[in-house]
């Protein structure tokens, strides 16, 4: 009987370590492909990997100000390269991603924060409106 509580256990311990690895994993790649996506200037794509609260402030906003920045300039901020280098679950529906970003131009490491939505994570930075709480 007592061998049967150990397998259990130990099964039991698998299969949650299992699910907070996938987890992590889909945290590390919606944090990746919206990190990529917004140093590549593809807001678009980035869209895909964000929450409306981002994409309704902070993408508009980058879609806004695009038009009036130098071609050149974006041309030698390419290729961008993404790492990121750790993930911490912060509770069920938050994380942080701590990521690199390597360009021609910038050499940088920062944070993203995450959110859990409709079974999907995705990064949630979404610039603060003046007067709200």
């Amino acid at each position: 009987m007592r061998n049967k509580w150990i397998y259990a256990v130990l099964t039991a311990c698998a299969v949650m370590q299992a699910a907070c690895g996938r987890t992590d994993t889909e945290i590390e790649q919606a944090a990746h492909e919206y990190c990529q996506a917004t140093a590549e200037y593809d807001f678009e794509r980035a869209g895909e990997w964000c929450t409306e609260e981002t994409r309704q402030t902070t993408l508009a906003m980058f879609g806004q100000l695009m038009p009036m920045v130098d071609s050149a300039y974006l041309a030698a901020d390419r290729p961008a390269h993404i790492d990121i280098t750790g993930v911490h679950r912060t509770s069920d529906t938050t994380a942080t991603a701590v990521y690199h970003k390597q360009t021609p131009l910038k050499d940088f490491t920062d944070t993203l924060e995450l959110r859990l939505r409709d079974g999907r994570w995705l990064a949630h930075s979404p610039l603060s409106r003046r007067g709200t709480k």
